[in-house]
């Protein structure tokens, strides 16, 4: 019974092994696929996640040596490709060599056409790390509008976008049915004596949208444009028929209540979780109404 097991192993095991080959084959070719996709597409970071993948599928093959060799010239990083240069001239000769031969020499001739192209990915050259995009939420303030809240992005590649909300206390004041108008005339006050006290509340909120662009890290500008709407309070007293006085309320003065256009321009610097702003605004593009205003907060990285 043992023999017949013996004969039964010894029969199945080649069929085994070139299974196993097979599967092994056909996920490298799949693998080789995608470097190719990946190359054509000048995704080099892509290239070296499945160089990586292709040399633990298959140590003894060059395939995953030459692309991370190739992938780390175009990031820019000779001396990182020479290590995996260096693995493949010990390698048995491969239908690769011409190509290896090729990059061979321009790693040695210092040439590096790789430098150029970091510039469209999120990858510092110099360090020869990876740089992720983040996204921010910032406090800001300015003399006129000292509350405001911003939330927005900071890619290492290309725009991106963001969002301002700002403002004033006095934009809630709570005002009644009585109004004014700018020449003193109040109204609503059904019947009774009324007298403006001179105290006048100007509220202004504003809403940005923009765009920030990387000059160098730690760098951004932005620049964006948006609404400004104002509204102007007026505190009134009333009397009663007597001459006593029923209290102050605020009422709104209707001949105040502007909607103007509102760009701003500035500059971020962000410091991996921390960040700083600091800019300038303009209000009905009357440089007279110019504002500045900085900013604090922090970010987070997106992957």
């Amino acid at each position: 019974m043992k023999c017949l097991r013996r004969i039964l192993f010894l029969a199945i095991l080649p069929f085994v092994i070139t299974i196993s080959v097979n599967a092994q084959d056909l996920t490298f070719l799949d693998l080789d696929a995608q470097v190719q996709s990946a190359i054509n597409n000048g995704e080099w970071l892509r290239v070296l996640e499945l160089a990586k993948s292709q040399i633990k599928s298959d140590v003894d093959r060059a395939e995953g040596y030459y692309y991370s060799a190739l992938a780390f010239y175009n990031l820019g990083k000779n001396k990182m490709a020479k290590p995996y240069m260096n693995h493949l001239r010990k390698m048995d000769q491969t239908e690769l060599d011409p190509k290896i031969k090729e990059l061979h020499d321009r790693l040695n001739s210092g040439e590096n056409k790789g430098i150029k192209e970091t510039f469209f990915l999120n990858y510092d050259p110099k360090k020869g790390i990876r740089l992720y995009d983040r996204s921010f939420l910032s406090f800001s303030y300015d003399s006129k509008l000292p509350f405001g809240i911003a939330v927005g992005s900071i890619n290492h590649h290309g725009i991106a976008t963001y969002l301002q909300v700002r403002g004033n206390s006095e934009i809630l004041t709570k005002s009644g049915e009585i109004t004014v108008r700018s020449n003193g005339n109040i109204y609503g006050t059904q019947n009774k004596d009324s007298e403006a006290t001179g105290k006048i509340r100007k509220g202004t909120a504003e809403f940005v949208m923009g765009v920030t662009w990387k000059i160098h890290q730690p760098l951004w500008w932005y620049a964006g444009a948006g609404l400004n709407h104002s509204r102007e309070f007026w505190e009134v007293t009333i009397f009663e028929e007597n001459g006593n006085s029923l209290g102050e309320i605020w009422a709104r003065n209707t001949e105040i209540n502007l909607n103007q256009a509102l760009v701003e321009s500035g500059f971020i610097l962000d410091f991996n979780g921390f960040n700083l702003r600091g800019g300038t605004s303009l209000v009905g593009f009357d440089f007279s109404k110019i504002r500045y205003n900085m900013g604090i907060g922090f970010s987070f990285k997106r992957k």
